[in-house]
């Protein structure tokens, strides 16, 4: 391995450490991060490359999503403990420490207390979209989110294109937004859909990113660490892209 990155949802807060460890290891780190975004109903996330942490309006950005998301931990917390399963949301903040607090850690809390037996299946049961612990949380639209990538220096990715149907409805408004590239080689994704997916990143100018997006052991099969590998011109592309792309 020569090249990994680490997005994390709403937060650049260990980018630091990873570096530093990259650095011993001979890894290069790249700078990122994963924005959430809403359009209707809809969550569609962005991935930014090569970004920089201490962007003004990256830095905003994520101050006010800590914010939303420790709003958003309480009222599912509210609605568990009225479903007969007690959650208090400083169990939940407790093993989030001080990075970005989401449905995982909710997850993490749950299984202590024996009520699921992995996140995947806090997730199927308790927490995903329509079950009994789902909140929709407030997003900025995704056109947005791309400007703040673009803003903060980096290549904006349009993350895990068929986790929605809006995704691919939006991507016009995206491109002409700035998007840079489409992430074809996805973690849960079969061979067949990988294809698909790289073969429409290159009709329309897009670079085919993959990543293993990896939530925590045992969330979901193909999501674990290193499940995917891209050629390392991907990096290169990104790095030229990052570097190209006009800030808003």
């Amino acid at each position: 391995m020569r090249t990994l990155a680490i997005t994390d949802h709403d937060t650049t807060d260990g980018l630091a450490e990873a570096t530093a460890a990259g650095l011993k290891q001979g890894v290069e780190v790249v700078p990122g991060v994963e924005i959430s975004s809403n359009t209707g109903g809809s969550e569609i996330h962005m991935l930014g490359y090569f970004i920089d942490p201490a962007s003004p309006i990256l830095s905003d950005h994520l101050r006010w999503c800590i914010e939303s998301r420790i709003t958003r931990v309480e009222q599912i917390c509210r609605r568990l403990t009225a479903a007969g399963l007690p959650l208090t949301v400083d169990e939940v903040l407790a093993v989030a420490g001080s990075g970005s607090v989401g449905r995982p850690h909710v997850a993490q809390v749950m299984i202590a207390r024996g009520y699921v037996d992995s996140i995947g299946d806090a997730f199927a049961r308790y927490l995903g979209r329509g079950k009994p612990g789902f909140v929709q949380r407030e997003n900025v639209a995704p056109a947005k989110a791309v400007g703040i990538i673009i803003e903060s220096g980096g290549a904006a990715v349009l993350a895990h294109p068929y986790a929605t149907g809006a995704a691919l409805e939006v991507l016009p408004d995206l491109i002409d937004a700035g998007l840079a590239g489409l992430e074809a080689w996805y973690g849960e994704y079969d061979q067949r859909t990988r294809e698909r997916l790289a073969a429409m990143a290159e009709k329309l100018g897009l670079i085919a990113t993959g990543g293993s997006d990896f939530h925590g052991t045992g969330f979901k099969e193909g999501r674990n660490l290193g499940s995917v590998a891209v050629d390392h011109d991907v990096v290169d592309q990104l790095r030229r892209a990052a570097g190209s792309r006009p800030r808003a």
